[in-house]
């Protein structure tokens, strides 16, 4: 539990019997450690506790809660005008403010491009010449993760969490990510994909609507 929140990514031992631990991936943006289970990597021998699975599938190194600190915290009320300051000293005509998401997914094999895709569902477009905050449509987050994380300026001072679920080669396992709101300097977006076939304009043979019959009903006698 987080301030009064459960995290659906708890649990006490893994799927292969370890009792659950802490660990701290990163520190001060420095890899540090894997979340390991019993197969061990390089430099990496033992598990950690976090060798997770779906029921059927082979457990392997899984997220249970990741929880995000920072150490460069504002208010988060002030967040928003440090945003509208950011954007005049840039001279953009506006930002985005990210206010919801409904989850995301990331590219981590090898032969496929180290990138990731997020799915908002409230974006507002903030202008810095005071006008009102505008709701915007069918925009995603993109980028690659090195990229993103080193244009984070700032975050806010308080945390936000979001329950879920994983999918990854051991299946789909509940988890949980807990973060501050954060502010970036520069991030990447991009038009959500919809369809784009349009219905004909007539219908096909022996579908049409039939002509109404004044008369009464088709096949009625005088």
């Amino acid at each position: 539990m987080l301030d009064g929140v459960e995290l659906s990514g708890s649990y006490q031992y893994d799927d292969e019997g370890l009792p659950a631990q802490r660990v701290d991936v990163i520190q001060s943006g420095i890899l540090k450690d894997f979340l390991m289970s019993r197969m061990p990597i390089k430099n990496f021998a033992k598990s950690n506790g976090h060798g997770r699975a779906q029921p059927g599938l082979m457990p392997t190194g899984r997220q249970g809660n990741l929880m995000v600190t920072s150490s460069k915290t504002v208010k988060a009320s002030d967040l928003h005008q440090m945003l509208i300051d950011e954007v005049k000293k840039q001279g953009k005509p506006y930002g985005l403010y990210f206010e919801d998401i409904q989850g995301g997914f990331t590219l981590t094999q090898r032969t496929a491009p180290q990138a990731f895709q997020v799915l908002p569902v409230l974006v507002w477009r903030v202008y810095p010449d005071g006008r009102p905050d505008e709701l915007v449509r069918g925009v995603d987050i993109v980028g690659t993760p090195m990229a993103a994380l080193n244009r984070i300026m700032l975050t806010g001072d308080k945390t936000e969490v979001f329950n879920g679920v994983c999918g990854a080669d051991s299946g789909n396992v509940p988890v949980s990510a807990s973060a501050p709101a954060m502010l970036f300097s520069e991030i990447e977006v991009q038009k959500q994909a919809h369809l784009l076939d349009r219905p004909p304009v007539l219908p096909p043979p022996g579908f049409e609507t039939p002509a109404a019959n004044p008369q009464g009903k088709s096949g009625d006698r005088p």
